[in-house]
């Protein structure tokens, strides 16, 4: 038999300094408690054990304190968000019936001395987890530690047993006692002997073993006499220190090892205490069922409906027809596909309809007619709900099939109504909209198993697109973000999708030359640095170059750490100037990062149709900007000029152009606009250069007399200032001392005096109504501006200032783009939309239709949003991308 036992105090005062703060929906915390259970699920699906219990400190004095009294007596009280977590925790560990152990006037590691102990007398394995070294002590054959350390959410944990400690420490555990009555302990106020540290103690109990064997032989140990002098003037704390870093395994607790054997969780209390706190993903971890069975409630919308009535296999050709027909005369059915495959399709009906609860699942090799059915369904005669609709769509348009008819993607719409959630799988947003957790079996041990038939589990997926259709219709009601919703990002659903299906054609000749090239520049430069350093070593190993500049070269050295010293961007970039070989070694890394990244990481994923298929994302962004990924070609570099050549081997393809078209510093016109800035507004309707204007007007010199200087300072200002710049981040970025970069900020604050009051005046809103939007009502929440910690509330004010301007810049990019593919369709043009990089669209388009394309992207891109300002848009063409740079 296996027991896990846990520090409850230890473990919860770990998970609370190591996770983010976290509140309930009635504001109390919870961070502690989460991340107590996130680690106690690891610790069951690592250790797997037969019996669990927890320990717990009681308030008051301990044994120790009468021995010492100054035991303990410096640590601070618990902070109060902890304190106010603790009950609930034990409210939690009660509903999950693990024993809970705490008695008066002993403390937590005594407790797990006396379980260890009879663990011991009956034979059983005992796991103690603990954040606290002390509790190595009971480290035996029986008896293994896993230390706890959490950062920044994150746990990790060491697995002591006696090799490992001995390992470790250089002697076995119980000798702990003899390294903390040597050492002291200033976390319990453990006197130890004075003078004498740790690196000390490790050296006397390494060499002498217990402090009682050191004290009797004291005048023949072979030590330094200073040593020798602080262990005689120490002996009576050595002794003390001792006793007090004891663990007594005879603490009077009364505990059977059987009371601890795993039991099943009261699933009812669970989830009602999960769903009080808010931890709706741990509802899903755990497996736990809704406590009214089959009936599904939404009481936030009033919505109730009937769980799955029947899971019905679609076999014979009737049956298709048969629902092929019911699809048709619905107002919509909720699909689920396994698109890598097309094998297995699950059609749900939403409540209200004659087929309500029903879930039908079509098999490749079951069903009669599969091909023709899956052909019709996903053709515009049936109206589809589902989930990751551009993944679909993108799907069915790779394997030949019909991609019409989506009238809803439920993942797009739980990422309006929560922008900043991690994921938006099915299981955690049902549960959320809908209190439904799909791909749960009915056993009764409440753990979560995925139903092993990959069809019903795709019918559990149907059914709850079918519920979430519903609620988040009502949520995007209640929101008032339908017009996003309905007008933007579901119809930019099939745009995305056609142009990761074209790709963007690759010239795979010349990006092999490319990355060879790039090899023997690679080669050349090594040598240089060696020749520079004096010798050959490994430049990619930062111990080794941190060796080289600091200790061998004496350049200024940063703080040495445990690894060694840093070489990061930033300490080289310190370090410029100083010795020609930090020039080479950043040229040496900038070439290694092109070459590994771009032209080797390129060539590794072109298609066999000779393009790279990049896949956006939709809902990663909080400010509604999309992203790419798998490759992601929004970050091809630019700014050198060895890197901006990677854009020479995207292509148009034979008799084909690229037509590109970028917005001119739209940021700045929606500030502009936004802020209602006559001065700005005033420039831009004029069609005058902004950072010029700025520049006059911060330096206060007539535009005659604006030197190239003062417009690179005014533009860090002008594009600074929306994210909310510090003077000191300012000062460098354009290289002034920060008192210069204050002034340059007043300046700008005076003369754009409306851009100022924008600032202050949105903040303040944001902190009144919980959140900011974008002029097409996008929301970001802010719970940010609410934290008691400085720099988590200047982060909520520095989003608050930015996402109404990025937020909407990504809002009218997503409806020129709608806009554009519209009508090249519409005016039956063979150009097609291939990529889009922030401000930027790229299109490739027959040479006969460039002009009319150019013209196409200018008129839709500007009038994408009425502003009191002009949106501008550059356009240009080549037959690379590069070209159209130039």
């Amino acid at each position: 038999m296996k027991l896990l036992t846990l520090d409850g105090n230890s473990i919860i005062n770990r998970a609370f300094y190591g996770i983010r703060p976290l509140t309930a929906p009635d504001g109390t915390p919870t961070n502690a408690v989460y991340g107590f259970l996130t680690i106690l699920l690891k610790l069951i699906a690592d250790e797997k054990p037969d019996a669990l219990c927890v320990t717990f400190d009681v308030s008051g004095p301990t044994f120790r304190n009468k021995i010492y009294s100054e035991y303990k007596a410096h640590r601070k009280p618990m902070p109060e968000d902890l304190a106010a977590q603790m009950p609930i925790l034990k409210e939690v560990l009660d509903a999950m019936n693990i024993p809970r152990y705490e008695l008066v006037g002993w403390e937590a590691d005594d407790l797990l001395g006396a379980i260890s102990e009879h663990c011991r007398e009956d034979g059983w394995e005992c796991v103690v987890v603990t954040g606290d070294k002390d509790v190595l002590q009971l480290v035996t054959d029986l008896t293994r530690v896993r230390h706890v350390k959490t950062r920044g959410g994150q746990t990790e944990t060491i697995n002591y047993t006696p090799g490992v400690f001995a390992e470790e420490y250089g002697f076995e555990p119980k000798r702990i006692i003899d390294l903390k009555a040597l050492m002291g302990d200033s976390s319990d106020n453990i006197p130890g002997v004075a003078g004498v540290g740790e690196k000390t103690a490790l050296d006397l109990v390494q060499r002498f073993g217990c402090v009682k064997v050191m004290y009797d032989k004291l005048d023949e140990l072979d030590i330094k006499e200073t040593v020798r002098k602080k262990l005689e003037a120490g002996r009576d704390n050595a002794f003390l220190s001792y006793e007090l870093a004891t663990i007594c395994p005879d603490a009077p607790l009364d505990i059977k090892l059987s009371d601890t054997k795993r039991r099943d969780i009261d699933n009812d209390r669970l989830y009602e205490i999960f769903m009080r706190l808010g931890f709706r993903r741990l509802i899903v971890e755990f497996g736990l069922r809704q406590p009214t069975g089959n009936e599904i409630r939404n009481s936030e919308f009033g919505i109730q409906n009937v769980g799955i009535q029947e899971i019905i296999d679609v076999i014979t050709s009737e049956a298709c027809t048969e629902l092929l027909e019911m699809a048709k005369k619905t107002d919509y059915v909720a699909i689920q596909i396994d698109s890598d495959y097309f094998e297995n399709v699950a059609v749900a009906f939403p409540d209200g309809s004659g087929a309500a609860g029903k879930v039908y699942v079509l098999r490749k090799d079951k069903t009669k007619g599969f091909d023709e059915a899956i052909n019709e369904l996903l053709s515009d005669n049936i109206k589809k709900a589902g989930h990751e609709v551009k993944d679909n769509i993108r799907a069915c348009l790779d394997h030949g099939f019909p991609a019409g008819g989506w009238v809803f993607d439920t993942a797009i719409a739980a990422y309006l109504l929560e922008a900043t959630d991690n994921k938006y799988d099915i299981p955690r947003i049902s549960q959320r909209y809908c209190d439904y957790i799909p791909g749960i079996s009915d056993e009764e041990d409440g753990q979560m198993t995925l139903l092993a038939d990959t069809g019903k589990a795709m019918a559990e997926e149907a059914f709850a697109i079918s519920l979430l259709k519903k609620a988040l219709d009502l949520k995007l009601k209640e929101s008032n973000l339908e017009g996003l919703y309905y007008d933007i990002e579901f119809p930019l659903c099939q745009v995305l999708a056609e142009m990761e299906h074209t790709g963007f054609l690759i010239d795979k000749h010349a990006l092999s030359e490319f990355g060879e090239q790039l090899g023997t520049e690679i080669i050349k430069i090594e040598k240089q640095i060696h020749e520079l350093a004096g010798e050959a070593f490994n430049v990619n190993s930062p111990k080794q170059l941190g060796e080289i500049l600091f200790d061998k070269l004496m350049l200024p050295a940063p703080k040495k750490t445990k690894t060694g010293y840093s070489t990061n961007v930033e300490v080289l970039d310190k370090l410029l100037g100083k010795h020609p070989v930090i020039e080479q070694i950043k040229n040496y890394r900038e070439l290694s990062k092109l070459k590994s990244t771009y032209a080797d990481g390129l060539l590794k994923v072109i298609a066999p149709d000779g393009r790279i298929h990049t896949r956006f994302m939709m809902t990663v962004t909080a400010t509604g900007r999309l992203s790419s990924t798998e490759p992601n070609l929004q970050n091809i570099p630019i700014r050198r000029k060895k890197g901006e050549e990677i854009r020479k081997m995207f292509v148009a393809g034979e008799g084909n152009t690229l037509v590109d078209a970028d917005y001119s510093q739209i940021e700045l016109r929606l500030l502009a606009h936004i802020a209602d800035d006559p001065k700005m507004k005033e420039a831009f309707e004029r069609g005058e250069d902004i950072h010029t204007v700025t520049a006059s007007q911060v330096f206060g010199v007539p535009l005659t007399e604006v030197t190239s200087i003062m417009r690179s300072r005014a533009k860090a200002v002008n594009f600074g200032i929306v994210y909310g710049i510090s003077a000191f981040s300012l000062s460098q970025d354009i290289g002034v001392m920060p008192h210069e970069a204050k002034t340059y900020i007043g300046n700008y604050l005076e003369k754009y005096a409306a851009v100022n009051k924008y600032m202050t005046d949105i903040v303040a809103s944001a902190k009144k109504q919980g959140y900011v939007s974008t002029l097409f009502g996008r929301r970001r929440y802010l719970p940010e501006l609410k934290s008691p910690n400085f720099n988590v509330r200047a982060f909520g004010e520095r989003v608050a200032l930015n996402m109404p301007i990025q937020g909407t810049a990504a809002d009218i990019m997503k409806i020129a783009m709608i806009n554009v593919s519209n009508r090249i369709k519409k005016e039956k043009l063979a150009a097609k939309l291939i990529l889009q990089v922030h401000d930027e669209l790229v299109v490739e388009c027959p040479e006969a239709e460039a002009e009319k394309v150019s013209t196409i992207l200018r008129e839709e891109m500007e009038n994408a949003a009425k502003l009191s300002v002009p949106l501008s848009v550059e356009t240009s063409t080549g037959k690379s991308w590069y070209d159209t740079k130039l």
